[in-house]
């Protein structure tokens, strides 16, 4: 427990760090300092920044489990048992990817892509994996159930991340001013859309 304490105080030092001076800008000494810990113990729990910034990543993602857990173990064995759990999946990825320090982390990111191309593969294989691999259990779940259609399931998650990351994009990192998130009615709205299609 004391390490995880540990893992985690270390994670939100960097996450200030990162959204302070954007990857490139961070250094391991600035994280230590900021975290409160010795570059030793800092080092302890991560050989590199690019460790560190998987987990940190990593951490953010898994705060979607602890938001809509058991994701992938709900049942799935009628209509309405599919349409409760996409709607959740739906509202908990739109609000959570919505959240400043997600949008802010995603700018950086974006920007800083082109001079660090590691950084598109460290935020593809964390971010948009597990969230993709997350429907596609709850999906396969309700096509081995006869809910949903023989479709192809790749195809089938895509269809429903994609409306999802269009508020994302088009009312948070592309919107001037204040972020406008979409209430859960207007989510719930796509959510119906999506299953006339997959049933």
């Amino acid at each position: 427990m004391r390490g995880n304490a540990k893992r985690e105080q270390i994670c939100r030092g960097a996450l200030e760090v990162f959204l302070q001076c954007g990857v490139a800008g961070t250094s391991m000494d600035h994280v230590a300092a900021t975290a409160g810990v010795s570059k030793q113990t800092l080092y302890v729990y991560f050989r590199s920044k690019e460790e560190l910034l998987v987990d940190v990543l990593g951490s953010m993602v898994n705060s979607l489990d602890e938001r809509a857990p058991l994701l992938a173990d709900r049942a799935v064995a009628s209509h309405n048992d599919l349409r409760a759990v996409l709607s959740e999946v739906a509202w908990t990825l739109v609000s959570h990817l919505m959240s400043p320090n997600y949008l802010a982390l995603f700018r950086i990111f974006i920007a800083e892509m082109v001079s660090t191309p590691a950084l598109a593969q460290i935020w593809r294989e964390t971010v948009p994996a597990r969230f993709l691999a997350r429907v596609e259990t709850v999906l396969t779940h309700a096509r081995e159930a006869g809910v949903i259609k023989d479709v192809d399931l790749d195809l089938a998650t895509r269809l429903f991340i994609g409306p999802m990351m269009t508020f994302v994009f088009l009312d948070g990192l592309a919107r001037p001013g204040n972020v406008l998130v979409p209430n859960r009615e207007r989510v719930d709205e796509v959510v119906d859309l999506y299953l006339r299609a997959v049933t």
